[in-house]
């Protein structure tokens, strides 16, 4: 193990840092609201939205999301060339498909968990469930939500790295590319394991800071 040799390939795989980030970023975005439209037809009256809010999110958790990512790029070029996609846009679109699955658990969950006793309340009141969704369920269920959401968060910021294999530019690829030319392991991969650390130990402390918060308005 040399550090100047780590030092010398930092700079390299850091040249798709930001690749890495923005995937990241609009996988996130796109789960989320993915996420939050699953779960609210999981909890909908209409048996028809339950049954295929559970399907999607029974399908996406049990497929891998390799496979999601090989069907983006390789097969829904095949079925229509319209629906032929960037190597980074096919990559976001595997991962947010993925990750949505798992977002809507467990914004489902924090949602469920806010007393039955206070959405009677509401109505009673004859306050719209719009209005009480908006109001008084939402801003107490995120405080339940925080550590399961930003937990399928690190997860996908972390399976980012699968996207080399349709050939993303970003921080894995890049790695592997060193490996291949110069026949090093150790190094290269010392250093993209310590940059995805530092994401994550962001996403961390992100995830404190957000339960300080939400911990001292609810």
């Amino acid at each position: 193990m040399n550090i100047e040799t780590i030092q010398e390939y930092l700079p390299i795989i850091l040249k798709g840092f930001w690749i890495t980030v923005h995937l990241f970023l609009w996988s996130l975005l796109f789960s989320t609201v993915g996420g939050f439209i699953l779960a609210l037809m999981r909890l909908s009256p209409i048996a028809t939205f339950r049954w295929i809010s559970a399907v999607i999110g029974w399908l996406f958790r049990g497929i891998p999301l390799l496979l999601l990512l090989f069907y983006a790029f390789f097969a829904l070029p095949a079925i229509s060339r319209s629906l032929m996609f960037e190597p980074f846009w096919a990559a976001v679109l595997g991962l947010s498909i993925w990750t949505a699955a798992y977002q809507s658990e467990a914004i489902r969950s924090g949602i469920i968990s806010v007393e039955k006793g206070q959405i009677e309340a509401s109505e009673t009141l004859g306050m719209t469930k719009r209005y009480y969704m908006r109001r008084i369920i939402i801003p107490q269920s995120i405080r339940i939500m925080i550590p399961p959401f930003i937990g399928n968060a690190i997860n996908t910021m972390k399976q980012t790295s699968l996207a080399a294999v349709i050939t993303v530019p970003e921080m894995t690829l890049l790695a592997r590319q060193i490996i291949s030319e110069d026949f090093k392991v150790a190094e290269p991969l010392l250093a993209l394991a310590s940059i995805y650390l530092l994401l994550t130990t962001i996403l961390l402390m992100a995830q404190q800071g957000l339960e300080r918060i939400f911990r001292l308005k609810v």
